[in-house]
């Protein structure tokens, strides 16, 4: 390839400096203009010859185009491509999922400035429809004032969580409906959780 193109290079400087001769030759007449129309058409064919020599071999030109399919085709570069996809939709679910905490939070904060929140969001992908689902949005509202002392225990069998506890008051509701009607999540699949109950 490289001797190639040596070759290649070798052939303009040739043809520029034949061209330059001639020039500087001929006399200053009217033929001056046709010798230089001549000697254009002369480093226009030096130039396009590689380009001439692969397009006239046809039989290197297909099996150079086999070849190329053959390696785009070949199962490296599919399980490339899928292991891309695959991390691409995850990056994707992760962005979705952060972007809808925040936004929530600060939608929330925005309409009812009384309270801070803090928003969980459980996304899922479906392959078939090829879109991301809202499965459910756990709101922990968190109230001003002193948080309520929680229970310890100091047995390592018992959970002292009590994550399963939602609200269903005035807060609440009020929370779930400015959601599904904001960003059209199902009242369903938003739980709302508050201090000081």
């Amino acid at each position: 390839m490289i001797e190639w193109i040596k070759n290649w290079v070798i052939n303009i400087c040739a043809a520029v400096i034949f061209i330059t001769a001639v020039e500087l030759i001929i006399p200053e007449n009217k033929m001056d203009k046709y010798v230089k129309f001549v000697m254009g058409l002369i480093l226009i064919a030096v130039i396009m010859n590689p380009i001439v020599k692969v397009l006239g071999s046809k039989g290197d030109m297909a099996n150079y185009i086999n070849r190329a399919t053959n390696y785009v085709n070949s199962t490296s570069i599919n399980s490339n491509i899928q292991q891309e996809k695959a991390s691409d939709r995850d990056n994707t679910i992760s962005e979705f999922k952060t972007n809808l905490q925040n936004t929530c939070a600060k939608m929330l904060k925005e309409k009812f400035p009384e309270n801070n929140y803090e928003v969980t969001a459980d996304v899922k992908y479906t392959s078939q429809e090829q879109e991301i689902s809202i499965e459910d949005l756990k709101i922990h509202v968190k109230t001003s004032g002193v948080e309520k002392i929680r229970k310890v225990s100091i047995d390592a069998k018992i959970s002292n969580t009590d994550d399963g506890i939602y609200s269903n008051d005035k807060t609440a509701v009020d929370i779930k409906n400015y959601l599904n009607d904001e960003l059209k999540i199902d009242k369903n699949n938003i739980f709302v959780k508050e201090d000081n109950k």
